[in-house]
C-alpha cells in the first residue's frame, strides 16, 4: 500500500464548503501517480518506453467529504493484474483512520507505437504486487452501464487547454466535474460509477446525454454522433 497525508486546500473546495469530486479524484489520481513515481515506474519511465496506463473505469463509496482544513490520508493498491488489465483500490481516512472514500477503479496497459492493449512487464507488476494487498470491501464495480435511450441534452462542452492531462486528453477527474455540473439539483453523491470508451482531445465538442431515474443521474458524454467519450453515474 502507498499512502500520503494531506490537508484539505480551499483551493479544493467546492462551493459547499467540502471537497470537490474534482478535488478528491485529483486526491486519487495523485496518489497513483506519486506511488508509480516512487516505484521507479512513472512518467518518464513510461513515456521513455512508449507506453501508458489509462483508466477504463471507477467505482467510488462516498460516507462523507472532508472540509476546509481538515487532515486526511491518501491511499491506493493495486491488488490483482490479469492480462493488460490492472485493478487498483483508493481510499480517504480522517485523521481517526475512518474510511471517509472508498473507491476501486480498472486500468489498462497501453503500447503507444502499436495503439493496442499490452501487458506491463513482470517487473512492474512485482513492484506493484508486493504488498500483497486484498481487495476492500465495498460496493462492486460495473463493468458496462447500460446507456439510457431516454435522455435531454444538456448544455455542450468544448474541450480546452486547462483540460489536458500529459497525455493530451482530457484528464480523467474532469470527465466526473463537468457532468456534475450539468445538473443544477443540489443533492449529496452517496455513489460514483465511470466507464471511460475513448479519450477526448482538444477541441472536442461533447453534447451530454442526461437521463434522471428515482435515486441516480446517468449522464452520457458523447459526441455529435452519438458516440460515447464517457459514461458518469451520481447516486444520490
Amino acid at each position: 500500500m502507498y499512502s500520503f497525508n494531506e490537508r484539505i486546500r480551499y483551493s479544493e473546495l467546492g462551493e459547499d464548503g467540502e471537497l470537490s469530486l474534482l478535488g478528491l479524484l485529483n486526491l486519487f489520481q495523485d496518489c497513483s501517480t506519486f506511488q508509480s513515481e516512487d516505484l521507479g515506474l512513472g512518467i518518464e519511465y513510461l513515456q521513455g518506453k512508449r507506453e501508458a496506463w489509462w483508466v477504463n473505469s471507477w467505482q467510488i463509496d462516498i460516507s462523507r467529504l472532508p472540509v476546509l482544513g481538515q487532515r486526511v490520508e491518501v491511499g491506493t493498491f493495486a491488488y490483482d493484474f490479469k492480462s493488460f488489465y490492472g485493478f487498483r483500490n483508493f481510499f480517504l481516512k480522517d485523521e481517526n483512520g475512518e474510511f471517509l472514500v472508498k473507491a476501486d477503479s480498472i486500468w489498462f496497459h497501453y503500447d503507444l507505437d502499436n495503439k493496442r492493449p499490452t501487458k506491463p512487464t513482470d517487473e512492474a507488476l512485482g513492484k506493484y504486487l508486493a504488498g500483497n494487498d486484498k481487495h476492500m470491501e465495498m460496493t462492486k464495480i460495473v463493468r458496462k452501464f447500460d446507456i439510457p435511450s431516454d435522455y435531454e441534452l444538456g448544455d455542450k462542452i468544448i474541450v480546452t487547454k486547462n483540460d489536458l492531462d500529459t497525455n493530451h486528453h482530457m484528464n480523467n477527474a474532469i470527465y466526473v466535474s463537468k457532468a456534475r455540473n450539468l445538473i443544477d439539483e443540489d443533492f449529496k453523491v452517496k455513489k460514483i460509477g465511470v466507464q471511460y470508451k475513448k479519450a477526448a482531445v482538444l477541441h472536442d465538442i461533447i453534447l451530454p446525454r442526461i437521463t434522471k431515474d428515482k435515486d441516480s443521474y446517468i449522464i452520457n458524454l458523447a459526441d455529435k454522433d452519438g458516440d460515447t467519450y464517457a459514461v458518469v453515474k451520481f447516486d444520490y
